[in-house]
């Protein structure tokens, strides 16, 4: 699958500042292509919209997770994202539904959040053989590169010294003619392409992978018919995403994408003439109230920040930071008060798991809404536009110990719990 995304293209690398202390931790993602008939998204694939792919084709969530708490509709699917962790022997993976209702928007449960785990045997036997296989795979590179180093060393040491048998310096056995080189065959090499694994040359996941690196690299499992709920859910258009590490441009000029606003701003605020009185007053709000609501977001340093910030690299619909601090649309709105206490994150503890915590681990970005509803084409009704999706940011918070009670997991040892996921809603600022 060719990538459509233009930041990370070989192209454009020399835009983005090479410094190491201006590179990010987080992980982005970039839409890679749309979901069609012929290329469907399996379990290890992350993508926004279409239709949900459940750990097993006969394991699926309770329904009310599925279902809007403010209309009882069924909730669409915004972000299916395989996120497994770096030491867990089972599937995991985040789910972000959202209502398609607008009369919705800014109401309690018209966004959830699911994470469901599969803990099947035969999950588990694939992991501890991928995991066993990079182990070998490390233990042959170490022993590779000390044969290597060896060898160098004894053609070196040769150079110089003038064999008996002959003047060429060169001459006698030839370390390299050897025929006992564990690496001069495949026979011996378990990452050698077989009849069983040589239509692929993805790599296995390690512990010390990424999440990119091990969303990106994952092995697919078989494809299996997917069952969905009773008539399906409501959908938006489906599009695969890719991750990779963010890159900030060498453009450090914070204020660049604002300039213009706060040019139609300073007019607005010019005094009038003959007058003392400013443009800006009450009275003006009322005749342009979108340049007021321009000016209050400007003058809100967490929303310039998550301006800034998201102009190096405007095509990103997903922030992946595990344990990290999510980038807040305002910082003005309830859930901005939850990261922004003084003392630590006061994120809501997990009910089915009380004594634990839960932490940063994703969030979804306003440029996904674009692509779920097919704002990129140019037949676009502007009637879709005023009833679509209006939320800055979706923030997902997982518990800590990606726990989940016995009597959520069915006899194919599936489970889903439903996590925190707070919603960032554009009239909010």
């Amino acid at each position: 699958m060719s990538s459509s995304q233009e930041e990370y293209s070989s192209d454009e690398e020399s835009i983005y500042d090479s410094n190491v202390a201006n590179k990010s931790q987080v992980l982005l993602g970039f839409v890679d292509g749309p979901v069609t008939r012929e290329d469907q998204p399996t379990i290890e694939d992350t993508f926004i919209g279409g239709q949900p792919i459940w750990l097993h084709p006969e394991s699926k969530p309770e329904e009310s997770y599925l279902i809007c708490d403010s209309c009882g509709k069924k909730l669409a699917l915004l972000l299916q994202a395989f996120s497994p962790l770096d030491s867990a022997l089972y599937d995991r993976v985040l789910y972000i539904f959202g209502c398609k209702d607008g009369q919705c928007a800014k109401k309690k449960g018209s966004v959830k959040v699911i994470r469901g785990v599969n803990k099947n045997d035969e999950v588990v036997k694939r992991i501890k053989e991928e995991l066993d296989g990079v182990k070998m795979k490390e233990m042959e590179d170490k022993l590779k590169s000390e044969q290597s180093k060896k060898l160098n060393d004894e053609l070196t040491k040769n150079l110089f010294s003038k064999d008996k048998s002959s003047d060429n310096p060169f001459g006698g056995s030839n370390p390299f003619a050897k025929n006992d080189n564990p690496f001069n065959s495949n026979s011996g090499n378990p990452f050698a392409p077989t009849e069983s694994n040589a239509k692929t040359d993805e790599k296995p996941a390690t512990k010390s992978q990424s999440y990119a690196d091990v969303a990106k690299t994952a092995p697919k499992s078989p494809k299996q018919e997917e069952k969905k709920l009773q008539d399906g859910l409501p959908q938006y258009n489906g599009s695969f995403v890719y991750v990779d590490q963010e890159k900030f441009r060498k453009d450090k000029d914070e204020e660049a994408q604002l300039a213009k606003y706060k040019h139609l701003i300073e007019e607005n605020d010019a005094p009038e003439e003959g007058s003392s009185k400013r443009r800006g007053s009450s009275s003006s709000a009322v005749l342009d109230p979108h340049t007021t609501k321009i000016s209050n977001m400007l003058d809100d340093k967490y929303f310039e920040n998550f301006s800034s910030t998201v102009k190096h690299n405007p095509g990103q619909v997903l922030r992946y930071d595990l344990n990290g601090k999510p980038l807040l649309y305002n910082g003005k709105d309830d859930v901005a008060k939850i990261f922004l206490n003084s003392n630590q994150p006061s994120i809501p503890r997990p009910g089915y798991n009380p004594s634990s915590e839960r932490r940063f681990e994703l969030q979804l970005m306003p440029k996904a809404i674009m692509d779920l509803e097919g704002l990129n084409d140019d037949n676009v009704d502007v009637k879709d536009i005023l009833n679509g999706m209006s939320w800055g940011t979706i923030i997902v918070c997982t518990d800590v110990e990606d726990y989940i009670p016995d009597d959520n997991f069915d006899e194919n040892k599936v489970g889903y719990i439903q996590e925190w996921c707070g919603v960032q809603w554009e009239e909010s600022i």
